[in-house]
Parts: structure tokens; C-alpha cells; sequence
């Protein structure tokens, strides 16, 4: 897994293509999938970890995009 954006205490880090974990101090907010993920093998990784938000997007442009709006509205 590899960070790919770090934005203060948080991370939107790649845990496999077209997965993207969003984490606030080390700790699991979201997960973002694009349409490079192939569902029948992250079916039940998205269901692991207790995280209601998993967030559908086209592609990583539009996580990347997800994760700053996704900052944007938990710091009000």
C-alpha cells in the first residue's frame, strides 16, 4: 500500500487499483473504488473494517477529487 495524497493528519493511501483507503491519524474514515478495481476480489475486503462510507467514483482523478471534499467537509 502506498500513500498517495497527505493533506495534515490525513492520508488517501492506494491499497490495491481502483482502492483507496482515506485514514485521519492512521485510523479508517472511507474507502473510495474506482472503476479500475476488479469487484470480485474487493467485495469482501469493502465489507471488512466496520467503515459505513465506501464511496463509489469513475476514476482516480474523482478519488483524489473525494478525498480533498471529503476533508473539506469534516473539518466544519
Amino acid at each position: 500500500m502506498s500513500v498517495t495524497q497527505r493533506t495534515g493528519e490525513w492520508t488517501l493511501d492506494e491499497k490495491e487499483p481502483g482502492v483507496y483507503l482515506v485514514k485521519r491519524r492512521g485510523h479508517l474514515q472511507a474507502k473510495v473504488v474506482t472503476d479500475d478495481c476488479e469487484p470480485s476480489e474487493t467485495v469482501e475486503y469493502l465489507l471488512e473494517g466496520g467503515v459505513a462510507d465506501v464511496i463509489e467514483v469513475e476514476t482516480a482523478a474523482d478519488a483524489y477529487e473525494r478525498f480533498r471534499t471529503l476533508i473539506a467537509e469534516r473539518a466544519r
